[in-house]
């Protein structure tokens, strides 16, 4: 999964949910400390942090707010390496 472009998931219709209070948004391998990780891990573990699937509606509404920020000449997406 490319977390720094986690915005960019309307392809796969899904989100996550709950991720855990005081751990940053990260890729599970850069979060830094054994205690954030532990609280992810226990997060998925005990089903409070967890992948939903996006309603059609969900997914039209998240690429109508791509589409603004693109508009805007906002960077939405990483540049992903070649």
């Amino acid at each position: 999964m490319n977390y720094s472009n986690y915005e960019t998931f309307e392809a796969y219709r899904v989100h996550l949910v709950s991720w855990p209070h005081g751990v940053k948004f990260n890729n599970p391998s850069n979060i830094g400390t054994i205690s954030n990780i532990h609280k992810l891990r226990d997060a998925l573990k005990a089903h409070t942090c967890y992948w939903a699937v996006l309603s059609p509606a969900e997914v039209k509404a998240h690429a109508s707010k791509l589409d603004t920020h693109c508009s805007a000449r906002e960077v939405v997406r990483k540049p992903q390496k070649k």
